[in-house]
């Protein structure tokens, strides 16, 4: 096997969103230091520690397989840096330190003997003077889950198994296989850290995540998720990120409304509004957006765009989006724009009767999506919501979502509804119900 270099004090950059409580993430942390803040070290900061791996080595290797998708202990086997025996010497150690059962230093010192002359952690307790810990209830994701009662334990064993196999976090794979919504993932994760933090009991943990599923239950039956799916959505921003990054919520509000949250047992969405005073509109907006993304129906930095334009200009939702998703681009997209407002019956003239100065701006062969919009609100030939939802619309056709046809009848739906254009487009079967709408 191939021994990788060698180093001890750099961090990781293989963490995930998810590793976080709601702020950005310093990858130039040390690993005591990450242990001490976020109460969760990270497998790639537990290797280095013990001396197994380099920082610049797990560097190389994330970035052979980014598009793979792959977690950092399959990288690891896959390398042949690891033999999936010692993988699971480090996965026992990390949960033996997440779960405070372990001091971090302890951990390290025994995974490196461990490690280091080829025995099990029994012998290298042992050797250590260290005394082992007593098998307890740990706070692992698949317990956490089973004692809320949404995973039975013999689907947790299998998953479980394949987990061992494959590689694959064993939330993942409960999404895949369509028995956790992310939501739920999400929760579940957020109330492990709080625990391993100290903040959140392990009891209320579990009633927390048994709250949230039963509530998700029950938002299934409301006729607006109505053919709603569960999937594994791994490139969405979190709710926390959306806000946090959009400057509406700091740091420390945005802590206290997760963990209200999860000891309250209500929606994170519903305990930011209380601690933080958010607006309940742009909590709807960052639902619609993460489904949107789920869709892979808008990328994460023009929903960020979005939020920006809301907060800084004070406009809708609606007005918001389609100014995000097509003022950025150096193509004229107004031909098409009118196109979809004429066949879709939204513009109250033909093509041919607009003005001389919309045809020109029309023919320019760069973008002039806001002026053309300006002009046919000011001159009475479209209302605001069928403007907005066509440039939506454009969007989409340019980025091949949908076709025309489609976009018009969409538009057309929209506006005799009138419902918000994504809501058309996924009533007219065109994309996926991944989030359950919450009445805030």
């Amino acid at each position: 096997m191939q021994n990788p270099p060698k180093s001890g004090s750099s961090s990781s950059s293989s963490h995930s969103a998810l590793e976080r409580v709601g702020g950005r993430t310093d990858t130039s942390t040390t690993v005591t230091a990450v242990n001490t803040s976020t109460g969760h070290i990270r497998i790639g900061d537990l290797l280095m520690g013990a001396g197994i791996v380099s920082d610049e080595f797990i560097k190389s290797a994330l970035s052979s397989f980014e598009d793979r998708g792959m977690p950092l202990g399959k990288i690891l086997t896959v390398s042949g840096y690891l033999s999936d025996t010692q993988l699971k010497l480090a996965l026992d150690m990390q949960s033996l330190v997440n779960d405070r059962r372990l001091p971090l230093d302890i951990g390290v010192k025994v995974l490196a003997l461990a490690h280091g002359e080829g025995i099990t952690l029994a012998e290298a307790f042992e050797k250590s003077n260290v005394v082992q810990p007593e098998d307890q209830l740990s706070n692992k994701l698949g317990q956490l889950l089973t004692g809320a009662g949404v995973v039975p334990q013999h689907v947790l064993d299998e998953a479980l198994a394949v987990s061992q196999s494959s590689g694959l976090p064993l939330g993942h794979i409960f999404c895949y296989r369509g028995l956790l919504s992310q939501q739920l993932l999400e929760t579940a994760l957020l109330g492990q850290q709080l625990v391993r933090r100290g903040t959140l009991s392990r009891e209320n943990c579990i009633a927390a995540i048994a709250k949230a599923y039963t509530r998700e239950k029950a938002l299934e039956q409301l006729p607006f998720n109505a053919g709603f799916v569960r999937c594994m959505t791994r490139d969405t921003p979190r709710m926390g990120e959306l806000v946090f990054e959009g400057e509406f919520i700091g740091d420390s509000d945005l802590i206290t409304a997760l963990q209200l949250s999860l000891n309250s047992g209500i929606p994170s969405g519903a305990a930011m509004i209380s601690c933080a005073g958010l607006p309940a509109e742009v909590i709807l907006a960052c639902v619609e957006m993460q489904e949107m993304i789920d869709n892979t129906w808008l990328e994460s930095r023009l929903a960020y765009d979005t939020l920006f334009r809301i907060r800084e200009f004070g406009h809708s939702f609606e007005r918001a989006l389609a100014e995000a998703c097509t003022h950025t681009t150096l193509l004229n997209q107004t031909a098409l724009l009118i196109k979809i407002l004429e066949q879709s019956g939204a513009l109250k003239c033909s093509a041919e009767a607009l003005s001389d100065d919309i045809k020109e701006r029309v023919a320019l062969n760069y973008n002039q999506a806001k002026d053309v919009t300006k002009l046919l609100l000011q001159d009475g030939l479209v209302d605001e919501h069928a403007v907005y939802s066509a440039l939506r619309l454009v969007y989409l056709v340019v980025e091949e979502k949908v076709e025309t046809e489609q976009a018009c009848n969409a538009l057309q739906l929209s506006c005799a509804t009138p419902l918000f254009v994504d809501e058309a487009l996924y009533r007219l079967g065109l994309k996926k119900r991944t989030r359950l709408r919450e009445p805030l």
